[in-house]
Parts: structure tokens; C-alpha cells; sequence
């Protein structure tokens, strides 16, 4: 085996996400359509340019990829954007190397955040890292938008000029910002932003029914982002929103009006921190 620095190539772009497709075959057996391959790639190219030493791919004897990690630094909060090992290589060390190279990138962060399956060697992995497991939730199932109360205030869309904004909140949530992120989430989705006296928030979400990421300052405005944002989709839209630890109580209450089912979804994994809330996390972006 092989380890080398991922470049920002499209070939090893592609490389990770076939890769990451190998490895997760009997938790989505779905084709990827286009726009999912598509943020694929691109957040394997971000990584690479703005995280070359977190970012590697493992390569057998004949050089093909049978491993992948990206991992990302943002003002002090480390995160592990990926891991993924394909089926023919599990359990011959590669996902121990990858980690072991993440984790050296992050070694002087105070914080970390990585969102995980319930895969019991990657709960152990990080376990071990120093992470504490916070169980999580997901919500899934057709939104219906007739159980779901009007907005209590005003929402708009968002762009790079609230970039500042979306900073701010996410350094009190998480005590880091983004940064350059955002311009690829943006490329992605579409951008709510609450900014009034009550505090701020904002959410990434798809029309085809994800829940990207949520951050606000307080319960009530992330309710309001949440419902707008699920009122933003058709009316029986299949919606999907991972992630939530227990302390996102604010979000199963919407989603069980809007329709939602809950269930049990893998853990948030997190190093000197408290479970930030009210919060969605990214599983790109964290």
C-alpha cells in the first residue's frame, strides 16, 4: 500500500469518489445522479487546494485507489470531511493509516468534529481519537407542508455578501468559521439567512429535499429556517436531514409536523466541544 497527498485533479477526484462508492455499496445502492457526483468532486478538489496535508489517497501495488481521507483546518476546528475504504482493502490497515494522517493534520486544534456511520470499526476509530459519541437522528420521509405553522418572522435568500454573517454565527456555535467553504456549499445550495433582533441563522438546503447544514443563534430562528426551508420544497418531496444529536429536540419537532419519520442515524463525533445547538451539521462541511 501507497499513501500520497490527493492532488486537485479531476482524475483524483474521481478516484476518491469511486473509491467512497466502493466502500459505502450496501448503504446506498442508488445510482449517483449527476449533481451528487458533481459535489462530490468538488469538494474533493476544495480539500485538496485548501488542505493538501489533510487531504490523502491509499494505493495498492498495481496503483489503483482503494482508500481515501479528507480532512480540513477552519480557524482552530479540525474536521474529517471523509474516510473511506473500499470492500477489497477493509481490514488490512488502510483506514488506520488515512485516520493516523488526518489526525497528525489536526494535531494542534483544540476542537474536532467528524460525522459518522455506526460502522463499528470507524466508532471505535474515533473513539480512540479522543472523541466523545454523541448518538444521532435523522429525519426522513415526504414533507407535508400542511402540518407545518407559518414562519414566525421574516427569512431571506442568501449570497456572498452575508458571508460575514454566516462567520459570525458558526464562530460561536462551533468556534470556527468556514470561510471558502461557503462559496462551495453555495455553488450547491440555496442559502436562507435570518438577521434581526431576535439573533441570526442561516441553512443550506436542496429543493430535491436535503437539509445541507443549519446554524442560528437560538431555538426559535432555527425553527423558522427549518420550516422555511421544508416550505421551499414540493409538497411531498422525499427529505433527508442527518446528524441530529439530542440536543436538536427544536428540529424533530418540525420534522414530526411536517411528516417526518425519525430514526436512529450513526453519531457526531466530537473532540473539545459540547454538541453545538441549535445545529445541523454538513457531512462535507461539518
Amino acid at each position: 500500500m501507497i499513501l500520497r497527498p490527493l492532488r486537485p485533479t479531476a482524475a483524483d477526484a474521481e478516484a476518491v469518489r469511486t473509491v467512497t462508492a466502493a466502500a459505502f455499496v450496501d448503504l446506498d445502492t442508488r445510482p449517483w445522479p449527476p449533481g451528487r457526483i458533481d459535489r462530490h468532486h468538488r469538494r474533493a478538489l476544495h480539500l485538496a487546494e485548501r488542505d493538501p496535508d489533510g487531504c490523502w489517497i491509499a494505493e495498492d501495488a498495481q496503483g489503483r485507489p482503494v482508500g481515501t481521507v479528507l480532512a480540513s483546518i477552519r480557524e482552530g476546528t479540525w474536521g474529517l470531511s471523509l474516510l473511506a475504504v473500499g470492500r477489497e482493502a477493509q481490514g488490512e490497515g488502510v483506514g488506520k493509516a488515512l485516520l493516523t494522517r488526518a489526525l497528525e493534520y489536526g494535531r494542534g486544534c483544540l476542537r474536532g468534529v467528524i460525522c459518522s456511520s455506526d460502522h463499528p470499526a470507524a466508532v471505535r476509530a474515533y473513539r480512540a481519537a479522543g472523541c466523545d459519541l454523541h448518538p444521532a437522528m435523522r429525519l426522513t420521509g415526504e414533507v407535508r407542508h400542511a402540518g407545518l405553522a407559518a414562519p414566525d418572522g421574516p427569512v431571506a435568500p442568501g449570497g456572498p455578501d452575508r458571508f460575514d454573517l454566516l462567520d459570525s454565527v458558526d464562530r460561536r456555535l462551533r468556534g470556527g468559521a468556514r470561510g471558502s467553504d461557503h462559496h462551495e456549499l453555495l455553488r450547491h445550495f440555496r442559502l436562507l439567512v435570518c438577521d434581526d433582533l431576535a439573533g441570526s441563522g442561516y441553512c443550506y438546503y436542496s429543493p430535491d429535499g436535503g437539509i445541507e447544514l443549519l446554524a442560528a443563534t437560538s431555538r426559535r430562528l432555527a425553527t423558522r429556517l427549518l420550516t422555511t426551508a421544508l416550505l421551499g420544497m414540493d409538497d411531498g418531496a422525499e427529505v433527508e436531514a442527518t446528524g441530529l444529536t439530542a440536543e436538536q429536540q427544536w428540529a424533530v419537532d418540525v420534522g414530526l409536523a411536517a411528516g417526518l419519520r425519525v430514526s436512529a442515524g450513526g453519531f457526531v463525533c466530537l473532540r473539545g466541544m459540547r454538541p453545538p445547538t441549535p445545529y445541523v451539521p454538513s457531512g462535507a462541511y461539518l
